[in-house]
């Protein structure tokens, strides 16, 4: 028996146990362990600062493409800068999953990058008290307006109120009565950071301060310019950001290091594409690190669908979240930690994959992602149907926190083989759960079989006499042995019926080596049920 073991050469001396995993290898769907997020985005480069009013940022002191450990949010503002696209990342894992292991890593700015932004005009001085009120990144806060307020003095109450927020990923500068609210970041990304305002009445009704003039009924007048509008939506976008950067230089020198979730907050196919090229390239057989990465889109389904079918790649999630009203990034950010941990809003914490790698996540909370406020820009049935069937992870509005999102269900952008649909590895938890059979062999054999010999099956059968050595039955045994208990784990299914392909064989041309073809047929979560109800009469 001949097993061929891709990537694997046989003139290989190098010692060590080398498992190559094949994914979605069929043609039909079918203990705690600490594990490692890395986020990677942009820090504050330089210093920020404005006289109108006076405010200042400070920036990041971490080096660019540099992992480190993040302990707290607060910890993440001292190394990536307050209100960053890094800083928003990690406050969503550790929100989500107080005791994750999060690293992070910044990618540098690109030289002549532009900042979005947008304005916020006042027109005329008011004529009463009034209230306004801003929805800005899942925050509320309303700022008062006296009677009698200048559009610059009324300006300038807003621009001050936004950087009281200091967490915000923009800031706001006056000018005789416009409001200019600029990113903190340079780049194409901050063009989908929303903002949002009102003016609130005596009796609490909103009057949305849109793209054409509104009034207060207190002679105070108001506009948004420059944002951007979606074609379908009715948030407003920051707009103007330009250049984007590159994360090639982050992925090169985490190498030498296993993270078993990374997030970007790129949203660009070309970046998404180094993310899966590099993932795809670390689990290969010889470097074996099994990792998986996840990316977001804010984007309309199509332009998100482009980018799933287009990288198609069973390591890599994309998070779609339409139009988000908070960055969009530590979306992404936040439904790793929610993998990882589990549920920890409704019903207690429901087990994630850092307990069981087959865990189900369908449902899985998200604490601080917000829903659309708008029901038509929340996604429908169908669109969720389509995301689902072209390797999008959708978020939807939860049955249970009214107001916010809950993953609907957490799957791979493998959905072609050939250019023909194929959802052998749909859910993550495939890759989750042989990865993890994986990991734990390599472990294992590694261990069990230290400074041991190897020879072929006895003619007998029965095993070698001479001490300390091995034979292919002996591995297949121990590792049959291994499979049934992964079973009773609830991590695989059918091992019995799987266990003829299960096969350990000596190399050919390469003395004191074995190869084997190891079946791994993770459990299905459950994730539908269909049934009649029978009225009887």
């Amino acid at each position: 028996m001949t097993i061929a073991i891709p990537g694997l050469p046989s003139s290989r001396k190098t010692p060590g146990v080398f498992l190559n995993v094949q994914l979605g290898v069929t043609p039909t769907s079918a203990g705690d362990v600490p594990r490692k997020i890395l986020v990677i985005g942009n820090k504050i480069t330089s210093a920020l600062s404005g006289a109108s009013p006076s405010f200042s940022v400070a920036a990041g002191t971490q080096a660019d493409a540099t992992p480190i450990f993040v302990p707290s949010a607060d910890d993440a503002a001292t190394y990536f800068g307050r209100g960053s696209e890094m800083h928003w990342m990690c406050r969503a894992v550790l929100s989500q999953y107080p005791d994750a292991q999060l690293y992070g890593a910044t990618c540098a700015e690109e030289t002549g990058g532009t900042q979005a932004s947008g304005t916020l005009t006042f027109a005329t001085t008011s004529t009463a008290a009034l209230t306004l009120r801003m929805k800005l990144c899942g925050i509320v806060q309303d700022v008062a307006i006296a009677s009698g307020s200048t559009a610059t003095a009324t300006a300038a109450a807003v621009a001050d109120a936004i950087n009281d927020l200091a967490d915000l990923p923009y800031t706001a500068q006056n000018s005789t009565g416009a409001v200019t609210i600029t990113a903190k970041n340079y780049g194409p990304r901050g063009n989908w950071l929303a903002v949002d305002f009102a003016w609130v009445n005596s009796a609490g009704n909103e009057t949305r301060i849109t793209t054409n003039s509104t009034s207060s009924g207190a002679g105070t007048t108001a506009i948004l310019s420059n944002v951007g509008t979606p074609s379908g939506s009715s948030e407003f976008l920051l707009t103007n950001g330009a250049t984007q950067d590159s994360i090639a230089t982050v992925l090169t020198n985490i190498e030498p290091v296993k993270y078993d979730r990374i997030v970007i907050a790129c949203v660009d196919s070309t970046n998404i594409g180094r993310l899966s090229t590099a993932l795809a390239s670390q689990a290969g057989v010889t470097v074996q690190k099994r990792q998986q990465g996840i990316a977001p889109s804010a984007d309309s389904l199509a332009n998100a669908t482009t980018i799933a079918t287009g990288q198609n790649q069973p390591r890599l999630q994309l998070v779609w979240h339409y139009v988000s009203r908070i960055p969009v990034w530590a979306v992404a950010a936040q439904v790793a930690a929610a993998r990882l941990a589990g549920d920890g809003v409704v019903g207690g914490r429901r087990s994630g994959e850092s307990s069981d790698p087959a865990a189900n996540l369908d449902g899985t909370e998200l604490i601080d992602v917000i829903a659309q406020p708008t029901v038509a820009d929340q996604p429908t049935a169908s669109e969720i149907e389509s995301a689902l069937n072209n390797g999008i992870t959708p978020l939807a509005p939860s049955a249970d926190r009214p107001g916010y999102c809950a993953i609907v269900r957490s799957i791979t952008t493998r959905s072609l083989s050939g250019g023909v649909p194929s959802y052998s590895v749909l859910d993550t938890s495939n890759v989750t759960v042989t990865d993890f059979v994986a990991d734990d062999l390599q472990s294992d054999i590694g261990t069990t079989y230290a400074a041991t010999k190897v020879s072929d099956d006895t003619s007998d059968g029965l095993p070698p006499r001479t001490q300390n050595v091995v034979t292919p039955s002996m591995v297949r045994s121990h590792i049959a042995g291994k499979l049934q208990q992964y079973e009773e784990d609830g991590y695989l299914t059918n091992v019995a019926a799987n266990m003829p392909q299960l096969q350990v064989a000596l190399d050919g041309s390469t003395a004191g080596r074995l190869n084997a073809n190891i079946p791994c047929e993770p459990v299905a979560g459950f994730h539908i049920f269909g049934g009649n109800v029978l009225q009887l009469s």
